[in-house]
C-alpha cells in the first residue's frame, strides 16, 4: 500500500528561550532521530516540514546523501527571506505569502498551508519549543485522523507532547489498544531507525 506523505516538526532549543525546553532538549538525540527520520521515510514517500536554521541543514544532508531532494516538501513563509540559507532553491522550497509586520501570525498561515497541503500518514515531533507545540495543535485539529508521534527522548516540546498524547489516549481505550505501544516505544526507545521504520510500516499496512 502507498505511503503518504511524512510530517516533521521540529526545532533545537534554544537557551535564551524558555527553559521548559532548553532543560530537557537532547541535542544529539534531536539530531539522531531526525537524521533516522529522514533516512527512514525519504526512500518510502515524501517528507513535509517548515525550514527551520538548525533543521534544514539536516535535511539537506540525508536528501543529498540519497538524491532525494524531490521528495522533500519544505515550506518558507516569506517573512523570513532576509534570514533563507545558503542554498535554498536545491529543495524547490514552498513559499507562503507574509502578513505584513506580523510575524507570528505569518507563522501561523504558513503552517496551516503547509498542514493542509496533502495526505499525511503520520506526524512526528522532536526536540523543539512553542512552534512545534503550535504544529502539533494544529495538526491535531485540522487532521485528527494523522497518527501523531512525539519522541519523547529527544526532549523539549516533545516531552511535552508525548505527556499529553499519552493523556488523551489513556481516556480512550480503542485508541489506547492501538497507539499505546507506540507511545511506549516512543517513551524508551532510542534505536530510531529501527523505531521509525515500525511505526511507518504499519501506517502503510493500512492503519
Amino acid at each position: 500500500m502507498p505511503l503518504d506523505a511524512v510530517f516533521l516538526s521540529a526545532s533545537v532549543p534554544d537557551p535564551l528561550r524558555h527553559q521548559k525546553y532548553f532543560s530537557t532538549g537532547d541535542t544529539v538525540a534531536i539530531r539522531d532521530a531526525v537524521i533516522a527520520l529522514l533516512m527512514v521515510a525519504l526512500p518510502r514517500t515524501r517528507l513535509v516540514f517548515g525550514g527551520h536554521p538548525a533543521i534544514t541543514p539536516m535535511v539537506k544532508w540525508v536528501a543529498d546523501q540519497l538524491g532525494a531532494f524531490d521528495r522533500v516538501r519544505m515550506f518558507q513563509s516569506k517573512f523570513f527571506q532576509k534570514q533563507y540559507l545558503k542554498d535554498l532553491d536545491l529543495f524547490g522550497y514552498i513559499e507562503i505569502g507574509e502578513v505584513p509586520e506580523d510575524r507570528d501570525e505569518s507563522l501561523r498561515v504558513m503552517r496551516l498551508a503547509m498542514i493542509k497541503s496533502e495526505p499525511f500518514s503520520a506526524a512526528f515531533f522532536i526536540g523543539g519549543m512553542e512552534g512545534v507545540e503550535a504544529e502539533y495543535e494544529m495538526l491535531k485539529q485540522e487532521r485528527p485522523r494523522v497518527p501523531r508521534f512525539p519522541v519523547y527522548t529527544t526532549g523539549a516540546a516533545a516531552r511535552i507532547l508525548w505527556t499529553e498524547e499519552q493523556r488523551w489516549t489513556m481516556d480512550e481505550p480503542d485508541i489506547r489498544e492501538v497507539h499505546g505501544p507506540d507511545l511506549d516505544q516512543l517513551r524508551t526507545n532510542t534505536s530510531y531507525v529501527g523505531l521509525f521504520t515500525n511505526l511507518l510500516e504499519r501506517a502503510s499496512g493500512g492503519a
